[in-house]
């Protein structure tokens, strides 16, 4: 039997970002974590920014976090990023209290940070709830922490093979590709511009995965190539093998996710009096974007909700898993809508946000073959044993933890396939996890 794999109760470092991190996502806030600013040299690394996305204006927050010995020059340091980025205040969050604590805080109110003593890890919840648009969840937490613990390996994975394998141009440039979608379009001058990025680094990059396939198969890396190969289709959904193809489906999946939380982002901060007007997509020529995605937009701002579409997307991402359980729709529409201010009627429209902006001729969403699963296509199947993982709590909620197994999940759901399937995906997120 495998060793369970468990998080740290004391979490220290990244893994205590990772903790505090979850509180935020978990309290319906979209969230982007260590974003590196590289010129010459890294110059400049954010633990986290947050978003509350509302239906007229947007916020944002930087969020430094420490979790080891802290004073003046990191609360400076933190002040100085806020006028870096022209940004109003920030929160300075502490594992480690000092007997001067409430003249730390004092002062940090002076330069606009608001100092936040989290040496007690039970109280948590009560120090982050302020920022927080609803209640968290402590299984909901651990499952984020999962994900965020296996976007870390799949990430230092990547910087692995790029120094293990020179040679190979598929790795140096998904290296690259996730660096300008997470990091190298944050310090944009402004919003526009950030935009133009992330597109012009979308299109370079498109089909990343196809091309990396190509190249590992034939040695040459083709920027002609679209499509997989039917043998790395075969090892990446129906075996779910353990492939660095893995990793470029989830970098892949994350651009278009920034692509959407971007434009949503600008176009509520900026052209939200204009969102019903029939010429509304030539209003955006200048943001120098494909005309289908424009069009996508047009019709997406004049969906009630749309402005909760990335808070949806990135709850489907790292707690969901990418897919649905048909058997129990119900109950994991009123789960999603819970956790992110879209009413269940309205979900439909969020699922098909994807395809709106990003045309797909069959759609995003797929049904799986004898098995009762709705599924993201493309979606980094590590990510969807964490998901897997996660419906045990969601749907045994009832039962004691040690009862929480898959084996009482199955008496819940069919399709010939469903639990294979389940099961399939949790192996890999667990290999994964422990690499």
């Amino acid at each position: 039997m495998s060793t369970a794999i468990t998080l740290e109760s004391n979490p220290i470092e990244k893994d205590y970002e990772d903790y505090i991190c979850a509180y935020f996502q978990s309290g319906g806030l979209y969230v982007e974590r260590s974003i590196i600013h590289r010129e010459t040299e890294e110059i400049l690394e954010l633990d986290i920014i947050f978003t509350d996305f509302k239906e007229d204006t947007t916020t944002k927050k930087l969020v430094e976090i420490k979790s080891g010995k802290w004073g003046f020059s990191e609360i400076f340091k933190v002040k100085g990023w806020l006028v870096y980025l022209k940004m109003g205040n920030g929160i300075f969050i502490v594992k480690k209290t000092r007997n001067s604590i409430d003249y730390f805080k004092r002062k940090g109110e002076e330069l606009g940070i608001e100092l936040i003593d989290n040496s007690d890890l039970k109280k948590t919840r009560k120090c982050l709830e302020k920022f927080l648009n609803q209640p968290t969840e402590e299984k909901e937490i651990e499952t984020l922490r999962f994900s965020y613990l296996l976007e870390r390996k799949l990430l230092k994975q990547i910087k692995n093979l790029k120094k293990d394998y020179p040679d190979n141009e598929g790795f140096k440039n998904l290296d690259d590709y996730f660096f300008k979608i997470n990091s190298g379009s944050f310090f944009s001058s402004n919003p526009v511009k950030r935009i133009k990025q992330l597109f012009e680094t979308f299109i370079k990059y498109k089909n990343v995965t196809a091309k990396i396939c190509h190249e590992l198969e034939t040695e040459e890396y083709d920027d002609e190539v679209e499509e997989l190969s039917a043998d790395c289709f075969k090892s990446l959904f129906y075996k779910a093998e353990n492939s660095p193809l893995q990793i470029a489906l989830y970098v892949e999946h994350m651009a278009r996710l920034t692509i959407l939380k971007s434009c949503t982002e600008h176009l509520i901060e900026n052209h939200r009096e204009a969102f019903l007007e029939d010429t509304f997509s030539e209003n955006l020529d200048y943001l120098g974007i494909p005309q289908t995605i424009k069009n996508g937009l047009a019709i997406l701002v004049k969906e009630p909700f749309f402005h909760r579409y990335p808070v949806f997307w990135q709850f489907f991402t790292y707690v969901m898993g990418g897919f649905i359980l048909t058997d129990l729709r119900e109950q994991e529409y009123q789960y999603i809508s819970e956790n992110t201010g879209i009413p269940v009627e309205e979900i439909p429209n969020a699922f098909e946000s994807f395809n709106k902006l990003f045309p797909k001729v069959d759609g995003w969403m797929f049904s799986m073959p004898k098995s009762n699963i709705e599924w993201h296509r493309f979606f980094p199947i590590p990510f969807s044993g964490v998901g897997a993982n996660h419906r045990r709590f969601l749907h045994l909620k009832e039962m004691a933890e040690d009862d929480q197994t898959y084996e009482e999940l199955s008496k819940l759901i069919s399709g010939a396939k469903t639990m294979t399937d389940l099961n399939k995906w949790n192996n890999l997120g667990y290999e994964m996890l422990k690499q």
